[in-house]
Parts: C-alpha cells; sequence; structure tokens
C-alpha cells in the first residue's frame, strides 16, 4: 500500500506544481474576468443614435416620426430626397426614411449606408401601425376603446407542473431556465474536464513507457498497483481543480456586484441544489471513466508523439455526448435522448438536462446512476487487465495490433494457469 501512495503522491504533486496546471487552473477565471470586464466597459459606453431624415406628403406620418425618441435622432432641415444623399456622402446623416400613403395604409422605406448606425425597423413599425389603426378608426367612426379593444392582442401563459407526492406543482419559467443553463455550463465543464485529464492519464503513462522508465518502476511495483496509483492521483488532481473553483464561487458569491446578476426572489442554490447534487455524480463518474479508458489508450503506444492519436477515440465519443447534450437543451423528450440518456459514455453529457428539465424521474435517475456505476466497474477492471498485459509490449504496429497482443497474453497466462 505504501508503494501506491508513493505513485499517488509523485503523480499529484508533479502536476500540480506543473505551471500548465496553474494555467489551465486560472485560465477560465482570467478569461470570465476579461469577458465581464469588457460587458462593463460596453455599459458605460453610450450607444449612438442613427441620425435620419424624414419625407413623406401626410403631416400626421412627419409628427409622429419626428418627436422625441431614444432609437433616432431626425435631422429636420433636409429638404429632398438629393440633400439626404448629400448629407450621407458627407456621413452628415445615417439614412432617410420616405413614406407614402395610400389611403390609410403606409408603405415606408428606408435607405442607408452600409456603414451607419443600426435603425430599429421594428419601432417605426409600431409608430406607424398605431398612426394606421388611429387614421382606420376615424373612417370607421370607431371610439378610442374600440381601437383599444382591437388592438388587444391575445395573452398566452406557459406554464410547467412537476408532481411530488401526488401532487401537482407548478414551476417557474425564470427557474427552468436557470436550471437548464447550469445544466449546459455542466456539459461544457464536463467535456472539457475529460479532455484535459484524458491528455493527462495517457501522456504520463505513454511517457514512462516511450522512455523505457516503466521497465524500471514494473521491477518494483506491480502493474495493477501501478494502473491505480495512477488513476487516483489523476481523480485528486480533478478534485484540486473543482475544490479550487468551489472556492472562487464561494468568494465571488460574497461581492455585491455577483449578487446582482442573479434573480431577484430566487433562492439560487435552492433551485440548483438537485441538478447540482446529481450532475456532480456524473461529473465525477464521467471523468473517472475517461480517464480509466485514457490509461489503457496511453499504455498501447510506445511513444509519447503517438498521445493524440491514441485518445483520438474519447475525443470522438465525448463529442457525441457534448452534442447529443446540446440536442438535449433543445429537446428533451425525443426518444434518442432518452435513450442517449442511459448509455454511460453519454450519460454525463444528457442527463443533467433530464434534470434540469424534469423529465427524468427517479427511478430513471436511479437506474442510470446504477447502469454508470456498473459499467465504469466493468471498464476498469477490463482495462486493468489489458494495461497489464501491454504495459510492456513495445511495436509500432499499431493501437489494434497491440490489443490482439495482449488479449493473446491474456489467454496464454489463464491457459498456463490452469496448466
Amino acid at each position: 500500500m505504501s508503494k501506491f501512495w508513493v505513485i499517488v503522491g509523485q503523480v499529484y504533486r508533479k502536476n500540480v506544481k506543473s505551471l500548465g496546471f496553474v494555467t489551465m487552473m486560472l485560465s477560465p477565471i482570467i478569461l470570465l474576468a476579461i469577458i465581464g470586464g469588457i460587458f462593463k466597459y460596453i455599459e458605460t459606453i453610450e450607444t449612438e443614435v442613427p441620425t435620419i431624415a424624414v419625407f413623406s406628403d401626410s403631416p400626421e406620418v412627419t409628427e409622429v416620426l419626428q418627436q422625441e425618441n431614444t432609437s433616432y435622432a431626425v435631422e429636420s432641415g433636409v429638404a429632398s430626397v438629393e440633400d439626404a444623399e448629400k448629407l450621407m456622402e458627407l456621413e452628415g446623416l445615417d439614412g432617410y426614411l420616405t413614406v407614402a400613403q395610400e389611403g390609410s395604409i403606409f408603405n415606408a422605406s428606408y435607405i442607408h449606408t452600409s456603414d451607419s448606425e443600426t435603425l430599429d425597423l421594428t419601432y417605426i413599425q409600431a409608430l406607424l401601425a398605431n398612426l394606421q389603426i388611429t387614421l382606420q378608426a376615424e373612417e370607421l367612426n370607431l371610439s378610442a376603446e374600440d381601437i383599444s379593444t382591437l388592438s388587444t392582442p391575445p395573452v398566452i401563459e406557459s406554464n410547467t407542473i412537476s408532481f411530488e407526492d401526488g401532487n401537482v406543482v407548478y414551476g417557474d419559467q425564470t427557474e427552468s431556465g436557470i436550471k437548464l443553463g447550469a445544466a449546459y455550463a455542466i456539459s461544457i465543464a464536463i467535456f472539457m474536464f475529460i479532455m484535459t485529464y484524458s491528455s493527462i492519464i495517457a501522456e504520463e503513462i505513454a511517457s514512462e513507457k516511450g522512455t523505457r522508465i516503466m521497465e524500471v518502476i514494473l521491477s518494483s511495483v506491480d502493474s495493477t498497483t501501478h494502473f491505480f496509483g495512477k488513476l487516483t492521483a489523476i481523480f485528486f488532481i480533478c478534485l484540486t481543480q473543482i475544490g479550487f473553483y468551489a472556492l472562487m464561487g464561494i468568494i465571488a458569491f460574497q461581492f455585491d456586484v455577483v449578487k446582482n446578476l442573479m434573480p431577484e426572489g430566487i433562492d439560487i442554490f435552492q433551485t440548483l441544489r438537485a441538478v447540482i447534487g446529481v450532475s456532480m455524480y456524473y461529473f465525477v463518474m464521467g471523468i473517472f471513466l475517461y480517464a480509466v479508458i485514457a490509461a489503457f489508450l496511453g499504455s498501447l503506444v510506445s511513444k509519447i508523439e503517438d498521445v493524440s492519436k491514441a485518445v483520438t477515440p474519447i475525443v470522438f465519443i465525448a463529442l457525441m455526448g457534448f452534442y447529443g447534450g446540446m440536442f438535449a437543451l433543445v429537446n428533451t423528450t425525443h426518444p434518442i435522448i432518452k435513450i442517449g440518456s442511459h448509455i454511460p459514455l453519454f450519460t454525463p453529457f444528457i442527463m443533467p438536462f433530464r434534470i434540469a428539465s424534469e423529465t427524468a424521474g427517479a427511478s430513471e435517475i436511479g437506474i442510470s446512476m446504477v447502469v454508470m456505476f456498473a459499467f465504469t466497474v466493468l471498464i476498469t477492471f477490463i482495462s486493468m487487465m489489458l494495461y497489464r498485459s501491454n504495459v510492456l509490449i513495445y511495436s509500432d504496429a499499431g493501437m489494434f495490433k497491440t490489443v490482439q497482443t495482449s488479449i493473446r497474453s491474456i489467454r496464454n497466462d489463464r491457459a498456463s494457469g490452469k496448466n
């Protein structure tokens, strides 16, 4: 057991003290700080509104469009379209709006340069629509109350319900959005951690094997202890990074600038407790599962330069899971999503979305957790067996040939054991 902890300590210290690990751990925080600073700076900049000229034969239209507003400014001294185009050429005007009236119907056209400030045409359309309704109402002798009744749009409400102990519980759209946002962040984090730590464990093993140090190491410690020692060290490194981010999050929530980002009237920790609580299980199990596979793949290559090729299957599988999660963000009830959430390699990416949208019951979640645990144990056992047989095999024949050699070696060992 002491040899096991020596391996754990050596791998842990080497990686945690490295500049690469510190950079990897701090880079998301630095990036978030930069993005936050950019948004804060943008908020302090006053948005410039476009300056336009208005041309219409209708005095009512001109009066309505020239009213003071925050969407655009009107240059009232422009007499004609030709004058407007001259000002546009001199960059003294962003564009001009012409409104023609046919009976009580308005047809508007906005002419502008490619580099002009953007005009909110929806706002213009709303102004003209209100004026159009008013003129039509006058023709039909309708009262202001009639106009209000006719222009009132239908109201459609959408509510989400769930069932707890046989009772109907109404959900909140804001809370649902927060939960899905958390699931989205968790899915991205899982993908990033898997990519990072799969590479670390594969490089750890491939570098020792490539320099023939592995032969010296395994002369004093068995391959099983070495295998689990490496995995445990990587697991502790991962927990260190998670703990660091959790500490930074707790510290960040002490500042008002972060508290003000949270929606009022919603207990963010209570809302996300179920999503984050269960998702952390998938998070940890997912990283461990992929790390086990990466350790096995890393033992198949004899050169550290071949590590990127070795972990390519992990990259593609993780990408499939990640894009499955992105699909689940849109539709969590699709049959493919339901099936994919129970496939252990994809479960960490997809199940958080189903939990957030409350489309997975407690029994489904429980089954997926048990299946993922059992699958991880099975893959760990298989990887350990193959690792023991191929960790000292040096071959340039390719990974598949190495796996075949490993399987033959395992069969021969079992046959010799029986004899």
